[in-house]
């Protein structure tokens, strides 16, 4: 994560290695961080995102990795404050 105010929204890429599976489970996977991520927009601070995955996440439920993405905003968001701190 890189917080950069001159964007007006986040520039988000994803990092799916083929330990994920095949390219249709990839791109799976893909669409559901990218729909999750839309649906907390406003979670999401401008600037630009590198979003990885194990291998383990395409075998989540939509709610468990709402539940993870949750999780990597909230520490995304702490370490924008520390940035801001210092």
């Amino acid at each position: 994560m890189i917080i950069d105010q001159t964007l007006t929204q986040p520039a988000v890429a994803y990092a799916m290695g083929r330990q994920i599976g095949g390219a249709v489970q990839r791109n799976l996977l893909r669409r559901r961080l990218r729909e999750l991520l839309k649906t907390k927009a406003h979670k999401v601070l401008p600037g630009f995102y590198l979003i990885g995955a194990a291998s383990g996440a395409t075998k989540l439920s939509f709610v468990e990795l709402g539940t993870q993405v949750d999780s990597l905003l909230e520490r995304c968001t702490q370490k924008a404050s520390k940035q801001a701190a210092k």
